[in-house]
């Protein structure tokens, strides 16, 4: 492409200020020459073209005092095809400019001086009024050819003077120098842009800063971040003609793209994942990782000849990435794809640059908002979902705010708690029915707020019912380290407690139920080993021995069987299977344990068979049968009573169908009513002097209940002190589909 040449600087301003000093005063001409030495500067200096044409503009502005002015230029020549563009200078009017003046200078020579009529175009959307402009406008050529038009509009129709044409028309090879060699420039580059560098931007016509204004008004609404990428991406299709687009946020951390929002795409381009998840894309791959990772807006005209930039669509040819920049590195990129290679003119990604630079902190305002409220929503979470209570009091005790748990582990109505509550007050008075030692929550109240700067724990017991809590008051402090209340959390430690209860509890038994027999095992062994008896004492001290060793091993699987049993390893092995068997051996078992009692059998002759584990069930009526033989020390009526239960007989957490009802009475000591519902705990004992003299685990009915619960029955019990107990526990008759997954009977 031919070139003007290139004079260099000195030459080219001593003959430019030659020709315009010539006609001119000595101080004009001064005034002119220095003018001409700075514009020249300018127009040459190491920088985009479109800074040193923003800057010739400034230099220009006090000579001309020009309104606004304008640089179109044509990169390779003035021919149909061929890159043009449009450089605007900044703070522009909203008044489009006249194409039709541009092209008549374009074709012709200078228009000096010129008043027109310029208004606003409504396609803006606006009403301005109709006023008269000065008008300069001059053709920048060199030998044959048209490099560009220069044009300057004035206020109130104010006359270009004389000189100012001559200053330009000494700029003028100048100019041409400079956009000749941007020409050269980008037609080395292959594609536009060979390694996605995006050729000298433009400033915007009035009409896109009309567009840019109307988008600010509704960034600075906006504080969701979907909602502001939404409307970037709107925007951005619409006023640049893309087929398709996207914007990313991006990730630094994973070096990746998180896909927010797009349009345009096929459906299954960017689907949501499962969990609400946004799809993710590596930024090492495409013209977006690129443009992120360099910060910069990044051009491709025909993706089909760049095989390392993939488009982020099928079917697009031409893409722009442009970053939008928070605190110096891209924080979301805008994808923009077109099938037309032509598609981005300097003009969209100027255009697509502003939008960027002007989201950039309503972006990062936004960012900051949904950070702050989802760390504001998961912070909420764990204040409503901690089973610790927690509540926030000021300086003087009134309830600032509370979760869910602190009502709850009070015992507070929370309508009650919603309204003016003060600690030192209400809550004393809320409880007090529960208190032990009302002075000692009182105290501790009147602690916490007279020595607001310490920390404070103590352990309240309440009853009806009873439960444990442990209260930790600690203060809380403002940005300047001040004081502003305390934080109560209080936890239930009723389990703690009652775990540390079963664990002495678990060691005195077991500590008492092993010495007994093996103090009896250990006698009469030593006995037997130091000195000779006569037969019948070493049959009977061999069957003392015998007996207590039983109860070691009675111990020690009572042990196994629950610990299995929390730990949830019992599994039952059901058959269809009938009852009246398992009456017959439990008959001969015991037969050896009935010396003083009378064992009454009542059976239903019509009784259905059941779906159990036959030796868990004969376990279950085994250990009711020998606990009411062990309760009922002085001898009596045992009774084992077997039917099909009605439905007026179950206990009110039972579950509907038809059962097998199995009823234990005796007539021994009986259990006071305080002690009817404990029973079933581990390790629990009634404790007077017969439970201690008769002994035991304490875990025989636990692990009965849990067998029979296991059968998706239910056992409870009936008593009146000294007047004997009946225990009754239901099992699942067979039915049909039962019967199908096991055989008939074993």
């Amino acid at each position: 492409m031919e070139a003007p040449p290139f004079w260099g600087g000195n030459v080219c301003l001593r003959a430019a200020a030659m020709t315009a000093a010539m006609a001119l005063p000595t101080d004009r001409a001064t005034e002119a020459l220095a003018v001409l030495a700075e514009a020249t500067h300018s127009i040459h200096a190491d920088q985009p073209l479109q800074q040193r044409v923003h800057r010739l503009f400034e230099v220009l502005r006090p000579a001309l005092r020009f309104r606004d002015a304008r640089l179109t230029c044509w990169l390779q020549s003035a021919m149909p095809g061929t890159v043009r563009q449009q450089f605007y200078s900044v703070d522009g009017w909203p008044y489009p400019w006249d194409d039709e003046l541009m092209r008549r200078v374009a074709l012709g020579t200078t228009i000096e001086g010129r008043t027109i009529v310029v208004s606003n175009a409504a396609a803006l959307g606006e009403h301005l009024p109709t006023i008269q402009a000065g008008y300069l406008g001059l053709p920048i050529r060199w030998g044959s050819r048209l490099w560009g038009v220069l044009e300057f509009r004035a206020e109130h129709s104010q006359r270009f003077d004389p000189v100012h044409c001559d200053i330009l028309a000494a700029l003028a090879p100048q100019l041409a120098i400079a956009v000749a060699r941007e020409g050269r420039q980008l037609a080395e580059s292959p594609a536009g842009a060979s390694d996605g560098e995006t050729p000298a931007g433009l400033t915007l016509t009035p009409q896109r800063q009309q567009q840019l204004a109307a988008v600010d008004r509704h960034l600075e609404a906006m504080l969701g971040v979907h909602e502001l990428l939404s409307l970037l991406l709107r925007r951005a299709l619409e006023h640049t003609g893309a087929e398709a687009g996207a914007i990313a946020l991006v990730d630094h951390d994973a070096g990746e793209l998180v896909i927010y929002v797009y349009e345009g795409y096929p459906q299954e381009q960017w689907r949501q994942l499962p969990n609400q998840q946004r799809q993710r894309l590596s930024w090492e791959r495409g013209l977006a990782g690129r443009a992120a990772r360099l910060g910069r807006a990044l051009l491709v005209r025909d993706v089909t000849l760049q095989p390392d930039l993939p488009p982020a669509g099928p079917g697009a040819r031409a893409e722009l990435a442009a970053p939008i920049l928070v605190e110096g590195r891209a924080a979301a990129v805008i994808i923009l794809d077109s099938p037309r290679s032509n598609a981005f003119s300097e003009e969209e990604l100027a255009f697509v640059r502003a939008l960027c630079e002007r989201a950039a902190l309503p972006l990062h305002r936004a960012i900051h908002y949904q950070n702050a409220l989802e760390s504001a929503n998961h912070l909420g979470q764990v204040f409503t979902s901690l089973p610790t209570g927690l509540a926030l009091l000021d300086t003087n005790g009134k309830v600032l705010r509370a979760n869910p748990s602190w009502f709850g582990l009070l015992g507070i109505d929370r309508e009650r708690g919603h309204a003016a509550f003060h600690v030192p007050i209400d809550l004393v008075e809320t409880l007090l029915p529960r208190l032990q030692d009302p002075l000692r929550l009182t105290e501790f109240c009147a602690a916490s707020l007279n020595a607001p700067t310490e920390h404070r724990v103590m352990r309240l017991h309440l009853i009806n019912p009873a439960q444990d809590l442990q209260i930790l008051s600690v203060p809380t402090y403002d940005s300047r380290h001040r004081v502003t209340g305390r934080l109560w959390a209080i936890s239930d430690v009723t389990r703690e407690g009652e775990a540390e209860r079963l664990k002495n509890e678990f060691v005195s038994i077991v500590s008492h139920e092993l010495r007994t027999p093996l103090t009896s095992i250990l006698g009469y062994t030593e006995l037997l080993l130091n000195r000779e008896f006569t037969a019948d004492e070493r049959r009977q001290f061999i069957s003392t021995v015998y007996v207590e060793a039983s109860r070691l091993s009675q111990l020690v699987e009572d042990l196994l069987n629950f610990s299995r049993l929390e730990a949830g390893k019992v599994k039952l092995n059901q058959w269809v299977t009938s009852l009246y068997g398992i009456v017959a051996e439990l008959t001969t078992q015991l037969h050896t344990q009935l010396e003083r009692h009378r064992l009454l059998f009542n059976v239903a002759p019509d009784l259905p068979p059941v779906f159990i584990d036959r030796d868990k069930v004969k376990q279950i009526i085994f250990n009711l049968l020998t606990n009411a033989i062990k309760y009922s020390p002085g001898g009596s009526e045992i009774s084992l009573e077997i039917r099909e239960a009605q439905e007026d007989e179950f206990p009110g957490d039972h579950p509907p169908g038809r059962f097998v009802l199995v009823a234990v009475h005796d007539q021994g000591i009986g259990i006071a009513p305080e002690d009817l519902s404990r029973i079933w705990e581990r390790f629990y004992r009634v404790d007077n002097t017969n439970t201690r003299r008769i002994g035991g685990t304490g875990l025989g009915l636990s692990i009965t209940r849990a067998l029979v619960e296991l059968h998706g029955g239910r056992i409870w019990a009936e008593s009146e002190l000294g007047q004997g107990s009946s225990f009754f526990f239901t099992l699942p008759v067979a039915t049909e589909p039962a019967a199908g997954r096991k055989a008939r009977s074993r």
